[in-house]
């Protein structure tokens, strides 16, 4: 069966038979064309060993007494206890009869080898840690040819306290001696691993769990369960909030409880959400701090109520619904969104400016609806003008008509001063025009910058990193529109942050777009990123501090061209300050400047 399977999931052949069936079940047929979009082969070359595999883990130790309870009773048995962690890496393996032993060898299916779907294909560790439920693979379902003889069902250890999933258990065994109660056995050592992970939880974590049920016992909707290593949400609160809301209320609530036992104030998540926060701390004084957290929206949501500017009576364009606000959290799209407001309020040419990538059509374009103009838009390549063409286009301005000039620094020479007229005559007749540029002061030396009254300035992603959560949001949605939008899951999330981002939103979108192919539509994780973006995201999340330090940081780099003297004597430290908290904060590898 394993050929025809093949030759019917062959990449050439898949869209063809997109809805045939393939003689499988439909959760394997499911998991094949996932490893098949992110290149899982099938002769085992892309098997990957860890070196440095803990043995020592919470995991690991809560797992222990189970598994070794479960070797004595099937010592005379041919099958194999598999115990995997959070990443599908093997950490202990137990074998019955000592002949099943050296086909395992050779299959790799030892301590070291990481086992997720990337690597090894449809297997009973992968496949469950990503369908996040007990999964049952036999034979030639099985991916990887060297697992074909063997059937096996895996089952995610969840975490109690966090609700992760924090390792899966498997048993395997020969094809021809597979029994039915291979998974009621592993479900019930499961059971058992999962008490005592909260039994091993800190005491702290325990009362933050039974407070965390009380409260929502009480009829609270929203409740947030927080402590620095953990956070626990009801439906409603995880529907609210994201990611980078949960550091923002961290970050508040460690500010406000520091001295304090309960605290009420106002906080604006993602999407601009409003929300009361009743913050109420359960650890004692001195401990480490972990709360309960009662979430209320607020009337006066900005999802509710967008925000939007009028032009003045004179220059009022036709009337609209009101303009939703640029997307980010970053005190610099904040101040992006305070200039538009004001540039919003008259009717004029508008330059805006920035980095290659970062967006400047679409701020053109939200100026352009802030004006009342949110049908068609004609867009015009400053790079193709001709005087011909720019002359047909003042010819135009007596008809109000929206336009938008892109790469306006890169006009060819024989159309810059006609350019300039045009510029000038659309200032005096109030025309709604926006033109933008990557240089304010082209290298060619004809500062049409100087002929537009009014200009904004984009800054590159690295610059406003805070806002990668809400921009990756955007850009997901805008990618699968019929489809509930992918969330990033927490590792992927510290990769894509750490990245220093020279392609700005436009490459964010290209990664993007490759993730969600991988992940088959479905929430991505740091494998399904492209490998050159993989290999930060197991480092820690900064703090807020840290967080603006690196903005700060990265702006002094890039005015110096990438020089550190320089950069440092701007920022008023000593180079070895700034080359220790260049380090410290992940950007050594970087290259700054245009």
């Amino acid at each position: 069966m394993s050929d025809r399977i093949r030759a019917r999931l062959d990449d050439r052949d898949i869209d063809a038979h997109e809805g045939a069936p393939l003689g499988l079940r439909p959760e394997i047929e499911q998991s094949w064309r996932r490893c098949r979009a992110i290149g899982a082969a099938a002769d085992g070359s892309r098997l990957r060993f860890v070196d440095d595999t803990r043995t020592d883990s919470k995991l690991v130790r809560a797992a222990r007494p189970v598994v070794d309870r479960l070797a004595e009773q099937l010592a005379d048995v041919p099958v194999t206890i598999l115990l995997a962690d959070q990443d599908a890496t093997i950490v202990d393996r137990r074998t019955g009869v000592r002949s099943l032993l050296g086909r395992l060898d050779r299959a790799q299916v030892a301590p070291g080898f990481m086992f997720s779907e990337q690597y090894a294909g449809t297997n009973g560790i992968g496949t469950a840690l990503e369908e996040r439920k007990a999964f049952r693979v036999r034979g030639d379902e099985h991916m990887l040819e060297s697992l074909q003889s063997l059937a096996c069902v895996g089952s995610p250890i969840v975490d109690p306290v966090s609700r992760t999933v924090t390792g899966i258990l498997d048993i395997t065994c020969n094809i021809d001696q597979v029994s039915d109660l291979m998974a009621p056995l592993i479900l019930s050592a499961v059971r058992d691993v999962e008490e005592r992970l909260f039994a091993q939880s800190a005491r702290s974590e325990q009362v933050l769990l039974r407070e965390y049920m009380r409260s929502k016992r009480r009829g609270n909707a929203a409740v947030v369960a927080m402590s620095r290593d953990t956070v626990i949400a009801t439906p409603t609160a995880s529907r609210l909030m994201d990611s980078t809301d949960q550091m923002m209320i961290w970050d508040w609530i460690s500010s406000h409880l520091g001295t304090r036992q309960e605290w009420e104030g106002p906080l604006r998540f993602a999407e601009g959400i409003d929300v009361r926060v009743h913050a109420r701390r359960i650890s004692e004084s001195g401990d480490s701090l972990s709360a309960i957290l009662e979430l209320r929206p607020m009337a006066s949501s900005a999802r509710s109520r967008p925000r939007t500017a009028v032009a003045p009576a004179s220059h009022r364009g036709p009337s609209v619904e009101p303009v939703g606000r640029i997307v980010g959290r970053s005190l610099a799209t904040y101040r992006l969104q305070s200039r538009i407001d004001e540039i919003a309020g008259t009717v004029g040419p508008v330059l805006v400016t920035g980095e290659s990538g970062v967006g400047k059509s679409h701020v053109a374009r939200h100026i352009q609806q802030r004006w009342g103009h949110g049908g068609e838009v004609l867009v015009i390549d400053g790079s193709t003008l001709t005087p011909t063409a720019v002359a047909d286009l003042r010819a135009r301005l007596s008809n109000n008509a929206p336009w938008i000039v892109e790469h306006v620094d890169e006009v060819p020479g024989d159309a810059v001063a006609p350019t300039r007229r045009l510029l000038d005559a659309a200032a005096e007749m109030a025309a709604p025009l926006v033109a933008t540029a990557t240089a304010t002061a082209p290298a060619g030396g004809h500062q049409l910058h100087t002929h537009v009254r009014q200009s904004v300035s984009v800054l590159p992603l690295r610059q406003r990193i805070e806002d990668l959560d809400d921009l990756a949001r955007e850009l997901l949605t805008a990618q699968l529109p019929e489809r509930p939008t992918p969330q990033l899951q927490p590792a992927a999330h510290r990769a894509l942050i750490a990245h220093h981002w020279p392609g700005n939103v436009r490459e964010l979108d290209a990664v993007l777009s490759t993730a969600v192919s991988r992940s088959m539509g479905f929430d991505i994780r740091l494998e399904h990123l492209p490998d050159d973006y993989r290999a930060l995201g197991s480092g820690r999340q900064l703090t807020s501090l840290e967080r603006s330090e690196r903005e700060t940081i990265v702006r002094a780099l890039d005015e110096a061209d990438g020089n550190k003297s320089l950069a440092a004597d701007r920022l008023g430290v000593a180079r070895s300050t700034l080359y220790r908290k260049i380090r410290a904060l992940g950007l050594e590898n970087e290259r700054f400047g245009s």
